[in-house]
Order: structure tokens, then sequence, then C-alpha cells
């Protein structure tokens, strides 16, 4: 409760008091003069209706919790003083009857000296903040409120014109460029694939003791005769094995070594001949892994490994001219006469190409056999085959260790889905692909041809890539039925191709612009398009750059590279 004492509504005119605390608590005299209390009523009843007509609406102001406001108390002193000093307010009579009591202790207008009382009361209790002082908290909130939103709308603009740049950057940066190409000479082929069974007329030979086999030559190489093919070495040479094996793997590093310093021009020579019959191989071995290819990883393995094996054995047969490549071939040479003095030689009887691959078919399979086996038992071997031919160098007696093929021919029996008879006949030639191996067989000649149902059973013969499929008891062919030759461009480099009527149209880079052209399109197929320059016109030509990816870039647009 408040320290100071509550008004009391005067009974009368004349009994009007306000009671006064002094600073004992003692009450002192006061003025008896109505004149005096009616002014002193009049101006408190002014100034509580001053301070209560606003804040009551206004959610600023805020009343003081302990002490009243300093204004307050200054305007409280101040009428104090000035009721004292000052003589008495003459009045009009009629504000003296509005404001003064009636003898019953209740004002003429209806109660309110009572309700200015109870305000002056409630507004002795509470303190209040000025208009002035309010409307500067106002201007200064106002303020804030308009810089914070002015912050938030220049961050995200500078978030949106950063984000707009960051994804121009990354189209731009990620946006497919134009490839271009060279208009080259080439063909394009129409085949139909099978898989086919390889037989050789081979002679086989048999170790008569146990051991570790050892080859002497390189894996199908050409042997003559009397030549030593291989060593079987019995138990207990292991370390020489051993120490051999590192000796011919230094010889092989230094002669790498030395190739590539520039020594030997016959080594760069033999280095250059094995690279270009490796690099289709491993072209297919990448083309395959990219795919997700993996039943012919062991294939292209093996292939590069006889490539090898074929490289490093003509490398031993260059003068490299080096004191430590002589002494570690002297050292080889003791190694082996060390081995071969406790071992088994086998030597050839007859010359040919050498394998040490064996899969028990050799003497199995033969050219008498193919001229009336039927198509099924072909299957059955083909399915029960695994395709490349390994080698156990741990053999028993009596074991086959090594074969040659003597004969130079070798035949692939298969089986052609969908065909006829007169598409095949007896001694026609065809052309056979091998994809695995990257070669093309061009003297494929037909030694028999057989109808069944919708089939036809065709067994080719051959003379060519023999030491490249000597490992080999089934292969996957591809038998080439018609090819064109002439300008060779991509398949994706056509635009809107009508292949009923002949015709297609490609994008050339014609003095660093893209240029539409029209061209004839001769022949198709998955990968390739060989296409003629429209009659009156000299392009395309080989010197022709066309645009490989025409989906990126329009006729006439600037070409950036």
């Amino acid at each position: 409760m408040s320290d100071k004492p509550k008004r009391q509504v005067p009974t009368g005119p004349r009994n009007s008091r306000r009671d006064v605390k002094t600073a004992k608590g003692q009450p002192v005299a006061q003025s008896g003069r109505p004149s005096d209390r009616l002014a002193d009523r009049r101006s408190d009843s002014v100034s509580a209706r001053m301070r209560q007509s606003k804040p009551a609406h206004d959610p600023i102001a805020r009343p003081s919790t302990n002490q009243p406001h300093p204004n307050t108390a200054k305007t409280k002193d101040s009428r104090k003083k000035n009721v004292k000093s000052k003589p008495p307010i003459a009045m009009p009579e009629e504000q003296k009857n509005r404001r003064l009591p009636n003898k019953s202790g209740s004002s003429p207008n209806h109660g309110t000296s009572s309700h200015h009382n109870k305000s002056l009361s409630d507004s002795q209790k509470k303190g209040y903040v000025s208009y002035e002082h309010i409307g500067h908290l106002e201007k200064v909130r106002k303020k804030r409120t308009l810089s914070a939103a002015l912050f938030l709308i220049i961050v995200t603009l500078l978030l949106m014109v950063v984000t707009a740049s960051a994804i121009i950057y990354i189209n731009d940066f990620v946006a497919a460029k134009p490839r271009f190409a060279f208009v080259s000479t080439g063909s394009v082929e129409h085949s139909v694939g099978t898989t086919a069974l390889v037989v050789r007329e081979e002679s086989v030979f048999y170790s008569q003791n146990s051991g570790t086999l050892v080859a002497l030559v390189t894996e199908g190489s050409r042997v003559a005769k009397l030549q030593q093919l291989a060593m079987v070495i019995p138990e207990g040479m292991d370390i020489t094995i051993s120490n051999l094996n590192n000796i011919q793997q230094q010889i092989v590093e230094i002669e790498r070594e030395l190739v590539a310093k520039g020594h030997a021009e016959k080594a760069k020579l033999i280095y250059n001949e094995m690279d270009s019959a490796m690099l289709p191989v491993i072209n297919l071995l990448r083309n395959d892994s990219m795919n997700g290819r993996l039943a012919d990883i062991h294939s292209y393995t093996s292939t590069i490994q006889v490539i090898m094996d074929k490289r490093d054995q003509s490398l031993q047969n260059v003068d490299f001219n080096d004191e430590q490549l002589i002494a570690l071939r002297n050292t080889k040479t003791q190694y082996e006469r060390e081995l071969s003095s406790g071992s088994t030689i086998l030597s050839a009887v007859m010359p040919g190409v050498v394998s040490y691959k064996i899969d028990g078919l050799e003497t199995v399979l033969t050219y008498q056999l193919l001229q009336n086996m039927l198509p099924s038992e072909c299957s059955k071997y083909i399915s029960e085959s695994s395709g490349i031919i390994t080698t156990d160098p741990e053999i028993s007696s009596g074991d086959a260790v090594l074969r040659i093929s003597q004969n130079e021919t070798q035949y692939f029996a298969c089986t052609v889905s969908d065909a006829s008879v007169y598409e095949y006949p007896l001694d026609s030639i065809h052309k056979i692909r091998v994809p695995a191996e990257s070669i093309l067989i061009e003297d494929c000649k037909v030694v028999r041809s057989t109808q069944y149902e919708d089939n036809v059973f065709v067994v080719f013969k051959t003379s060519n890539s023999i030491e490249r499929l000597l490992d080999r008891r089934s292969i996957d062919i591809e038998i080439i039925k018609t090819s064109t030759e002439g300008l060779r461009v991509p398949v994706s480099a056509l635009v809107d191709p009508d292949y009923s009527k002949g015709f297609a149209d490609i994008l050339i880079n014609s003095s660093g612009y893209a240029r539409s052209l029209t061209v004839i399109l001769l022949d198709y197929d998955r990968e390739y398009a060989i296409i003629a320059p429209v009659e009156g016109f000299d392009q395309p030509n080989h010197s022709t750059i066309v645009i490989t990816n025409p989906h990126t870039i329009a006729d006439g647009e600037k070409v950036e590279q």
C-alpha cells in the first residue's frame, strides 16, 4: 500500500479537509477556506484527467514499480506551493455549483467527484512516461525496424546474386562442349555373331617323369625339329628355379630401361611391333571394363601375356652392349645348365607351332570328326569348354605336357541362326572377326554347310592367326555379310537422318562457326555411317571437321573449343 493517506470524500461544503502528513506523522493546520479547497481539488482533477487520457490507450507507457515518476513528484510539490502562496482563484458560479458536492455527499453531475478522487489516487500510485519520451521511443523503434528490414533485403539480394553466379558458372562448367573429328576413310560392316569351336591337327607330347615343367620357348612360337622345348625338373631344385626366375625378371627390366634410353635400334623396332599388336587388345580390355563386361578379361590378359613373352624372347637375341646385362645373361645360362643336368629335356620331333596348354581334346577333335559331327554335338563341346585353355606347371609321369600344330590349319565349327545354306555355299570365302583378339581373318573358306530347321551348321577353314588362337578351344566370332567403304563419320554426328531416303545433315566447323551440311547416307551401323557429298558440292572431304555431338550447338553459332 502507498505511504500517502487516501483522500476523504467531504460530507459538506464546510467540513471538507485534506489530510496532510508531517514528517513525524502528525496533522497540521489546514485552511478552512472553501476557495482554497476548490482550487486544489480542481487542479488535482485536471492533472489526473490529463495523465489518464493517453496512457490508457498507449501500450508503451509503463507504470513505475517502486516510486512515482520524478516529474509527478515535482508537480505535486509545485502544486502545494501554489496552493499556499497564491491567493484564491475566483471561479464562476456555474463552475462552483458543478464542482461543489451536495449535502448528501454526492456531486451534482452523478458522482464525478468520487471518480476523480479515485483516478487521482490511482495516478499517485503509478508513474507514467511523458509524451515527448514516448514519441522518441517510437521513432527509435521504427528506425531500428527499418534498418533491420533494409539489412535483410540487402543480404537476401547478395545471396541471390551469389547463387545465380554460381549456377551460371556450374552450368557453363558442366555443359557439354562440342567435340570434333575429321572425316576419315573406313568401312561399315554388317555381320552375324555366333560362337565357334576351334579344331586343329595337333601332336601331343607326354612326360615320363614327375616334377615342374619349365618352358624353354615362348607360347605360340614356331619351332624347328629337334629343338629343345621344355624341361621337367624333379623335386629338390626349387631354390635353383626361384633364382632362375629372378634373373629372368632382372634381365627383362634392364632391357626395358635400355630401350627407353634409346639403346639398340633393333630392340626399339621389336617393341614397336609388339606394341602395335597389343594396342587393340588393350583398347578392347578398357572398353569392356568401362561397360561392365568382364567375361573376356581372362582372354585379354592371356593374349597380352603371350605377346609380351614373344617380345622378351626376341629381345634375348639383341646385343645391347651393356656389361650388367651380359653378366645377368651368363648367370641365367649357368642356372639353366644346372637345371638341365638333373632334369628331363623334351625336344620337338617335328616343326610347327608349340603350346604348353592342354585340355585333353587335342586327339579327340579332328577334321574327320567335324565332317560327321552333328550340330548338337558341336553345341555340347562349346558349352563344356572353358574357352581358354590353361596349363599346370606341376605334372606327373605320363601327363601330356605340350602340343605342336604342324599343318598350319585350323577350323571353326559354328551354328548360324536364321540363315540358309545359300548364304554359305561350299568353297565360298568369308571374313570372320574375332573381337576378343581384335583380329580379322579374311580367308575363311566354307568346307561344310548343312541346313537344319532355320539354322545352318557351317565349318570354316583358315591358315591365319593360328598362333593368336592357339590357347582357344571356343571363341566368339562375327561373320561379316556385307561391307561398304567410303567417307566415314560417327553415327552421333548425323542430324535428323532419313534412312529411307538416304539423306542426313551434319554440322561442320567452318571458319570457327557451325554450319549445316546435307550429305548422302550410303550405309550405317551402330557406330559409324558411310556418307558422300551431294552432287555439285565438294564437301565433306578428308579435311572436313565434323561436330560429333551436334546437340550442343546450333547452326550459325560460334564454335568454342
